[in-house]
């Protein structure tokens, strides 16, 4: 061989090797269930940084949708190049490693399949709210049913407020306003009258 083919081969190896090094790395975007105030998203890219091999690309707070990078060979422990996993697979494991590493405070939901001129927005007052948690619980308690797309919490400790308002966007098709009210009354919640 040649002192230029050699020359030739070496530069196509150390062109070609960031592509073989990063053929199994994805995008993909997610809602995030947890997104619950604007701060949470410093928290879930605190999260996020403690999970080996999955870095956070970008949030979006208003739709609660966020973008994951990662390999997927990295990502799964069984991962066999001959056959690829199911993107369900993917998502089930990066949802596991969110949730562990948030000690469950976040999940991964499927995006929204709703347009959002089908969705109807309900803004609930509820109680004093003061720690992180209780605001987190008001949260939860309407986040988690079904036909609730998102869920924001207003709340600002500046402002002498006795309520704040968490407000719901729903698939009318699916839950209403009494449905909201119920699991708030449930989780012991608070509601000032409105």
């Amino acid at each position: 061989m040649t002192q230029i083919m050699r020359t030739t081969l070496i530069f196509t190896i150390a062109l070609l090797a960031p592509v073989y090094l990063h053929a199994g790395e994805e995008t993909t975007k997610h809602r995030v269930l947890g997104l619950s105030e604007p701060d949470r998203e410093k928290d879930l890219r605190e999260v996020v940084k403690t999970m080996p091999e999955v870095e956070l690309v970008s949030v979006d707070f208003n739709t609660t949708e966020a973008t994951f990078k990662y390999d997927v060979a990295k990502l799964l422990t069984s991962y066999n190049p001959k056959k690829p996993p199911a993107s369900e697979a993917v998502t089930k494991r990066l949802d596991e490693l969110l949730r562990n590493a948030s000690h469950t405070t976040f999940s991964l939901k499927p995006l929204a399949t709703i347009p959002e001129d089908k969705l109807k927005k309900e803004e609930i007052p509820v109680g004093i709210l003061d720690c992180k948690g209780c605001r987190y619980a008001a949260y939860i308690a309407i986040a988690k049913i079904e036909g609730v797309e998102r869920a924001h919490l207003s709340h600002d400790p500046a402002v002498k407020s006795d309520k704040a308002i968490l407000s719901a966007w729903i698939d009318p098709a699916k839950t209403n306003r009494a449905a909201l009210d119920e699991a708030l009354k449930k989780a012991h919640i608070d509601q000032p009258a409105h």
